[in-house]
């Protein structure tokens, strides 16, 4: 009986011409009450008390990031393939799902335009992806950590071949900006959230491959980071990092840059694999690519 009850509190929120407008809106990726309302031309408590209705029926996932309340469909689980399943039956061509989503793209537009004043997008050369690229290329990436997204750049190159993909900042107008990044890049599937590199909301052995790009060196503990992301990655899984050389000569740390990233590896479960040493136009820059050891020795 409990599961009649759960399908017909599902069926009754989808049930209503704007509820179905939300739920196809927010299957593009996460959106403030505010951005809601101006897409779809409503005011707050009316949207507000659809999206609760449809949150409490699992239909939407909602999170807060500082002052911004978030939605979005669920990325995965019985939640995304419910959405799925209730998507497939309406017309995607229709009028009024059209002018939404070209709303949307002009908030989303609006919001990346205000982020990237607020702090330009750092964007690795093109030599450093394709050797981001290759490094994985080998075996399923499965579900990626972005550690110290910024404005998104490796989830936009990675996350179209990861089975889920979530970026983690302390910064919450980097992730607004890596929003419109990724989302406008059709990777809906993807997820950005604020949260602490020490301290990561995750499950231990959840990720299969983590990323980070140019975080360490700039870290006060850059050890306990590692050994965090070593939490959240089951054994054998992989981690690509990239590092400014420079940063890592500088006083304070070891005398050799590479001796320096391969000593953090070590002590927090990592096995470094390669590490690639890259000439570019704005400097020195290490790839440097490593295995998750089943055990964790250290957290400094």
């Amino acid at each position: 009986m409990a599961v009649f009850q759960s399908a017909v509190a599902i069926l009754k929120a989808a049930a209503e011409p704007t509820r179905l407008r939300l739920l196809a809106l927010l299957a593009h990726g996460e959106l403030t009450v505010g951005e809601i309302c101006t897409i779809v031309d409503q005011s707050q408590p009316r949207i507000s008390r659809h999206l609760k209705l449809l949150s409490d029926a699992g239909l939407l996932d909602r999170f807060r990031e500082q002052s911004w309340v978030y939605y979005r469909t669920p990325p995965t689980g019985a939640g995304r393939d419910t959405v799925g399943q209730l998507l497939a039956l309406v017309d995607a061509s229709d009028a009024v799902l059209q002018r939404d989503r070209q709303r949307l793209q002009a908030v989303v537009a609006e919001r990346g335009r205000r982020a990237a004043e607020a702090a330009p997008p750092a964007v690795l050369p093109a030599e450093v992806d394709r050797i981001l690229v290759e490094e994985l290329a080998d075996q399923p990436i499965g579900a990626l950590l972005d550690v110290g997204t910024g404005s998104g750049h490796l989830l936009s190159l990675l996350g179209a071949k990861a089975s889920r993909a979530v970026g983690i900042d302390i910064s919450s107008e980097a992730l607004r900006l890596a929003r419109t990044r990724v989302h406008g890049a059709g990777l809906s599937h993807c997820e950005l959230q604020r949260g602490d590199m020490y301290n990561l909301p995750f499950a231990a052995g959840f990720f299969d491959t983590a990323v980070a790009d140019r975080v360490l060196a700039a870290a006060d503990r850059p050890v306990a980071a590692l050994t965090e992301v070593a939490r959240t990655l089951h054994p054998g899984a992989r981690l690509i990092v990239v590092e400014d050389f420079e940063r890592l000569a500088s006083p304070g740390l070891r005398s050799n840059p590479i001796a320096t990233l391969r000593a953090w590896f070590m002590q927090a479960g990592f096995a470094c694999d390669r590490i690639h040493p890259v000439d570019t136009d704005s400097g020195l820059l290490i790839v440097a690519a490593a295995r998750r050891l089943s055990s964790i020795n250290v957290a400094a």
